[in-house]
């Protein structure tokens, strides 16, 4: 038990002291030519019919999501949308962000991937955080811009926010600009 107890606490001291981007290679933006394609569509990997998209919004309603009648497609539920602090209840406002946007993936590393790899990176639902129901309006305003040019106008969920683009880089292995990394130290600061 004393074991277990001296475990976590120097877990946790060493959480708090460890650098959050410790890891993380810090490089200039690539800038090979981007193709969106490349990154593919969203899939159905697991065959129910329900593609990527909805596997995020069944995974975030809040409630039971209603199908349509083919039991494919979302047509309404329940969805907090961390970016805006809002609630939705009709899926087609709100769009399925990738919170590292494949076009600032492309330019920290994933310009070196094949395509395979770029379209697992696009539908990944294995990471929390990777992808999320959010406004649409937010998403397109986001873009492809790193946390260096835009945060979320719901400024309690910059902490979040950046953690979660941290762990999307980490697990992708993709390095981060001098800004980017500015920026997230300046969030983080605050946290």
């Amino acid at each position: 038990m004393r074991v277990f107890i001296s475990f976590l606490i120097s877990f946790y001291v060493c959480s708090a002291f460890a650098d959050p981007l410790d890891g993380i290679l810090v490089v200039a933006e690539n800038n090979t030519a981007y193709e969106r394609a490349s990154y593919g569509g969203w899939r159905d990997a697991d065959g129910d019919c329900q593609k990527t998209r909805d596997e995020v919004l069944i995974a975030e309603s809040l409630t039971p999501m209603r199908l349509d009648a083919r039991g494919c497609r979302g047509i309404a539920g329940l969805w907090y949308d961390p970016f805006t602090g809002r609630v939705f209840t009709d899926p087609r406002g709100l769009d399925i962000d990738h919170l590292v946007p494949p076009k600032e993936a492309h330019q920290s590393g994933g310009h070196a991937w094949r395509d395979e790899t770029r379209r697992a990176y696009a539908n990944d639902l294995a990471n929390p955080g990777h992808l999320m129901a959010v406004h649409n309006g937010a998403n397109r305003s986001k873009g492809a811009r790193d946390p260096a040019e835009w945060l979320p106008p719901n400024a309690a969920f910059h902490c979040a926010y950046v953690r979660a683009w941290i762990e999307v880089k980490r697990v992708w292995n993709l390095s981060m600009d001098a800004a980017e990394v500015a920026a997230i130290r300046t969030i983080l600061a605050r946290c």
